[in-house]
């Protein structure tokens, strides 16, 4: 896996206190996950998150605190391994379309490490993010990141359900914003409307690990953080 960490240079702040213990137990635990995941039959790509961005949403969820996250899109759950070792109060809420073994096993290892600390609601996200129920909006998510469906139809419409889970003001991280690849024009898309339609606040942009003032390339990922309005 590449498991490297970002060139020199202007990294989010959130890096300013990167530890040689978080970023080894991090990468550790991804390791350990994909090798459990992994299907002999049909093998995971390995590309499917990296290191720095999982360090990124460990500290993004400990800066705000925050202890209920949803995210749209498990695959093998690095990105729940990065928001449940961000708190032992953290809990997790995970939407994923796909049921392979792999995603399965996955499950299976972050319940041994975190038992009643994750919830993986399977089925398309069009249709379960509506369906969730919360009691009431102060019990809603602190934090929910979106790495879900690339079509611009499916990144629309969780950008806009997930609206309704999020707590007065919650964090949102959407995933994937790369329009130079054909993968990423659709998220991008969502995202600048929302922007533009106030649903959301932008605070940071964030490719391959570097805060940068705009969605720009070339990267392999890039992300955005804003805030629900």
């Amino acid at each position: 896996m590449d498991m490297s960490m970002p060139p020199a240079g202007l990294k989010s702040a959130l890096f300013s206190d990167l530890g040689v213990s978080d970023q080894s137990r991090i990468q550790s635990l991804m390791e350990d996950i994909f090798r459990h995941a992994e299907d002999r039959v049909n093998p995971l790509d390995d590309r499917v998150s990296c290191l720095s961005q999982a360090l990124y949403l460990m500290y993004l969820a400990r800066a705000r605190k925050a202890s209920s996250i949803a995210e749209i899109g498990f695959s093998i759950g690095y990105s729940s391994i990065a928001f449940l070792e961000s708190s032992p109060q953290a809990k997790v809420t995970s939407f994923e379309i796909h049921t392979e073994t792999s995603v399965k096993s996955a499950k299976e290892f972050i319940d041994s490490r975190y038992p009643d600390r994750h919830q993986l609601i399977y089925g398309d996200s069009t249709q379960t993010v509506p369906a969730f129920q919360i009691p009431g909006p102060m019990d809603g998510f602190d934090l929910i990141f979106i790495d879900g469906g690339h079509e611009y139809s499916c990144a629309k419409a969780d950008i806009t359900n997930a609206r309704r889970l999020a707590k007065p003001g919650a964090t949102l991280v959407v995933d994937s914003l790369t329009p130079w690849f054909k993968w990423g024009i659709g998220p991008t898309t969502a995202w600048e409307e929302a922007v533009r339609d106030e649903i959301v606040t932008p605070l940071e942009y964030v490719s391959d690990a570097l805060a940068v003032s705009r969605i720009q390339g070339p990267a392999e990922r890039a992300w955005a953080v804003g805030q629900y309005r």
